[in-house]
This record gives structure tokens, C-alpha cells and sequence, in this order.
């Protein structure tokens, strides 16, 4: 059991899973108000097809272009985002062609262009192509207001040798090592001779074979819980994590580097456009990254999954079958940002930054993953700043609280040393720190916040000390493998907890 999201959207979920079963469908427009018209940096982009071929797509004045030697039957749909309705279909028996739009389209109206083509006797369709005509008279690529924050997120996604193999390396839940993962890798890449080949038949397989699973992301449940690569293998269905998991175990199992991402799935156009994008939002969705060709991609195998597990329960549903697409499959970022925002990757290498964590304090992340925290007072990290699997307090710092999620989903951090001078830790401080084992609590802490360790699930000891005056609820929930030792005053404290440690010893 691993690293799951809490209160998960419904309604995102739903809608989702609307793509994941009825193929290809892009956000609906809910209030065309809250379009603002804003160009992209970029005026091309290149799609990739299973083999590696680029077919670049492009705006110049009024067309829209393509250009590609993979393919010579292409059918471009123009539609419009407020209603999904279609406006034009364009059908062309050539790989390079251009596209006068300027007569189907209206000003400052968004629109989106379904790019379809084939290869052999499958069709291939992306949707998430965004346009509007602007008041220059020229189509424009939109900019989503994710770009330039998953711009900076991708920093992470490093292409030098050492972090490359790092992203070979087996993590929590991805046991790239195993025997079972790599028997599994080889009978699906057994005819393939590429990498190519490989990450496509990987990504076929997965979206083919397993279904997400809708029991746990039912309206009525708080809680969804996701395990290794290998459990979801064998049982064929997880949430949108365990898809990230598998997809990265397999492909390191064949030499691949590949990553999972968290962030926020972006499911109808109000959260498209939402103005508080870049600001402070909890992670919701996972998809994965894998560097192939020479550069990371990205992929979403949950959201073209054909498959769904429907069901009140883990062991109480049936698979409903449906057919898998590959609309989220090598995606470019300029395409990938319209849909999902990349909040950060699951690398044990650090990405260098420094800056504020507080009033009085500031932080540093060196290459290594470390972090380091220097001055005194409350502690808060910026969101988004978790690419670090170490954490080392200055020596003559004197930090006396951690602030509320101060280190929520930092996934990577094996182990924590609580300074003597802290003297509150804040309400889920230290949440869904999935790799989290051992955390020292020094004599003189006075506050546990509520859930600031929940979803710790690889937590193994932690001694309350007889300090401590105030134990929130569900301070210890959901870490299954947790031996802890409090005062006797705790008894009970764990009460209505919904998974209860393994061992609780009172003193």
C-alpha cells in the first residue's frame, strides 16, 4: 500500500473517466466568458507516432499546417469549446498540407482542432490542440495557464547521464528489479526491437489490459489507496498513480528512463482556466514521464485507458470493458499543459534552488537532494518545492515550528531528525511522505498536528515523547507498518483511526 490521494474530486473523477471510456474528449466549455484570449510563445509543435516519427503542427496567418513523412491520410476536426460541436472536418491524402481556418472561426472564440491520422489500419487521434482567432486576423496557438509553471516544474527532468540512470533505479511501489517486472517487461517487448517499440507496447498493454478502478473513487469513499507495480499488475486494476507505476516499472525494466509526475488533471474548462492555477492547489492526478529520442515525453495512461472497475468496494465490482486510445500518448509539453499542470516528478535528484521557507527562514536544495534549513521560527515550503530526499537542519538554526503541509507528498525522504527547538509540528506536516521510515520527535515537542503523519505508509518507529500535550486526530492513520510507543495518557488515541498501526506500545 502506497501513496494515495485524499478527497478526491468526484466530479473530476467522473469526468475522467468519461474520457477513459468513451475515447478522446476534450473539456466543454462552461462559460466561454472566461476565455481570455491569450497567444502562446510557441506557433509549432511537434506529435510523435509510436515509432518515433514527428509530424509537426503549426499556425501561420490564418492556417493551420501539418507536416509529416509518417503518414499520408490525415483528417484535422475543428470544433468549438464552448459546445464540442463540430465546425469543419478537413480530410487530406498527404502529410503536407495547410489549412485555411480564418472563414470557421470567430474571434477571441477558443476552439480546438482534432488532428486523426493512420498508420497501418489503427487511426491515431490527438484533441488537445487549443486555437483561436485573434483580433490580427491570425490563428493563434492558446496559451494555457499552466505553460510557463510546467515549464519551470520540467527543470526537474534533467537529461544528463547521472540522473538519467537514476531513473532506472527501483523506488517505493516501482520494483523495476524485480523478477516479476522484468519476466512481465520481457513478455510484452518480446518482438521489439526499439525503444520506440517498447514504450508503445508497454503503454498498449497497460491501457488495454488494466482498468481503472472507480470503487475508490467513488463519491462516498475518503480514502484511496494505491500499491505497488507488481500487486497492480497481477490484479489489472488501480487509480491513476498505479497506472504511473506500472508504466515507469516496466520501462526501466527495459533500459528506459521513465518517471512518475503528480499534479492536477485538468477535466473541464473552468479548471482550464481557473485564475488560481499557479498557486497552492493539493495534487490530484498522476501520469508518467519517459525519455525517449532524446528528450522526456509524457504520457497519461489512466486517462486512455479503455477499461473501468465499477463496483462498492475493492474485491466487490466487475471490469467494464471499453476501448483504449491514445490521445495522452508522447505528448509535448505545449500540448500535455492544456490538460494537466505538473505540480513535480518522482526524481531522487535535487533540483538546485534557494529561497524563502518562512519569516525568519530560508532553505537551499543542492544536486544530491539534500535540504537544508537555516533561521529560526515557523517553517512553511513554497508549493511545489519537494524535489528532495534529505532534510538537514543547520546547526545554529533555531526553527521552533513546521508549518501546516510543510512537507505534504515530499514522497522521497527516507528519514527526518526533529531539531530540539521545535516545539509544534502543524496539521499534515509530514502527509503521504510515502517513503518516510523513521522520524525522530525530540523531548520538549508540545503539538502533533491532526494528520501530520498520515499516509506514511512505509513508517516503521516513532517514539511519542512525554512532552507532547496535544496529539491530533489521526496524527499516525494509515501507517500499516508503524510500531509506536507514547505515554499511557494516549491510550485510545487511535480510536477512529481508518487503518491503525501495526503495534502500539504505551509506557
Amino acid at each position: 500500500m502506497s501513496r494515495f490521494f485524499r478527497r478526491v474530486s468526484a466530479a473530476l473523477m467522473a469526468a475522467v473517466m468519461t474520457v477513459c471510456l468513451t475515447g478522446p474528449c476534450p473539456p466543454v466549455l462552461a462559460d466561454k466568458k472566461k476565455f481570455k484570449p491569450e497567444s502562446a510563445s510557441f506557433y509549432s509543435y511537434e506529435l510523435v507516432t509510436y515509432e518515433g516519427e514527428p509530424i509537426k503542427l503549426s499556425v501561420e496567418g490564418t492556417n493551420f499546417n501539418v507536416s509529416t513523412d509518417a503518414s499520408n491520410t490525415f483528417e484535422l476536426v475543428l470544433c468549438r469549446a464552448d459546445n464540442s460541436k463540430v465546425v469543419r472536418r478537413f480530410r487530406r491524402e498527404t502529410g503536407k498540407f495547410s489549412v485555411d481556418l480564418s472563414g470557421y472561426m470567430t474571434k477571441n472564440v477558443l476552439y480546438f482542432v482534432m488532428v486523426s491520422y493512420q498508420l497501418g489500419s489503427t487511426v491515431y487521434t490527438q484533441d488537445d490542440n487549443y486555437i483561436f482567432l485573434g483580433d490580427d486576423g491570425c490563428v493563434h496557438f492558446y496559451k494555457s495557464p499552466t505553460y510557463d509553471f510546467n515549464v519551470e516544474r520540467c527543470k526537474e527532468l534533467r537529461d544528463d547521464e547521472v540522473s538519467l540512470k537514476e531513473c532506472l533505479q527501483p523506488q517505493n511501489d516501482i520494483e523495476c528489479d524485480d523478477p516479476i517486472i522484468i519476466e512481465y517487461s520481457k513478455t510484452i517487448c518480446d518482438d521489439a526491437e526499439t525503444d520506440w517499440e517498447k514504450v508503445y507496447q508497454i503503454y498498449t498493454y497497460i491501457t488495454g489490459a488494466m482498468a481503472y478502478d472507480n470503487s475508490q473513487t467513488d463519491k462516498n469513499n475518503k480514502m484511496v489507496y494505491q500499491d505497488g507495480s507488481i500487486c497492480l499488475l497481477r490484479r489489472g486494476i488501480a487509480v491513476c498513480e498505479g497506472f504511473g507505476n506500472v508504466f515507469t516499472a516496466l520501462c526501466r525494466a527495459q533500459g528506459i528512463p521513465a518517471t512518475v509526475e503528480f499534479g492536477v488533471g485538468l477535466a473541464s474548462y473552468d479548471e482550464m482556466m481557473a485564475d488560481n492555477l499557479s498557486q497552492d492547489e493539493t495534487p490530484d492526478h498522476a501520469w508518467a514521464a519517459v525519455y525517449v529520442g532524446g528528450k522526456w515525453r509524457f504520457v497519461d495512461p489512466s486517462y486512455d485507458s479503455g477499461n473501468a472497475y465499477e463496483g462498492k468496494s475493492w474485491s466487490n465490482g466487475k471490469i467494464v470493458e471499453g476501448t483504449p486510445s491514445y490521445n495522452y500518448y508522447l505528448l509535448p509539453l505545449e500540448a500535455f499543459s492544456y490538460v494537466h499542470k505538473i505540480c513535480d516528478a518522482d526524481t531522487v535528484h535535487g533540483y538546485e534552488r534557494s529561497g524563502s521557507c518562512g519569516d525568519n527562514a530560508t532553505y537551499t536544495i543542492t544536486r544530491d537532494g539534500t535540504l537544508t534549513i537555516y533561521g529560526s521560527g515557523t517553517i512553511q515550503m513554497p508549493y511545489g518545492v519537494n524535489g528532495f530526499s534529505r532534510i538537514v537542519f543547520a546547526p545554529d538554526s533555531k526553527i521552533t515550528c513546521i508549518g501546516r503541509k510543510c512537507f505534504f507528498d515530499c514522497d522521497l525522504i527516507t528519514q527526518v531528525i526533529i531539531p530540539d527547538t521545535v516545539v509544534e509540528i502543524g496539521q499534515e506536516a509530514f502527509n503521504s511522505c510515502e517513503d518516510l521510515e523513521y522520524v525522530y520527535l525530540p523531548e520538549g515537542l508540545q503539538k502533533i498536528g491532526q494528520e501530520a503523519f498520515d499516509v506514511c505508509d512505509e513508517l516503521a518507529y516513532v517514539r511519542i515523547p512525554n512532552s507532547v500535550k496535544r496529539l491530533g486526530s489521526w496524527a499516525f492513520d494509515d501507517c500499516p507498518r508503524l510500531y509506536i510507543s507514547l505515554p499511557a495518557k494516549w491510550k485510545g488515541y487511535d480510536a477512529k483511526y481508518e487503518v491503525k498501526p501495526m503495534h502500539t506500545e504505551y509506557r
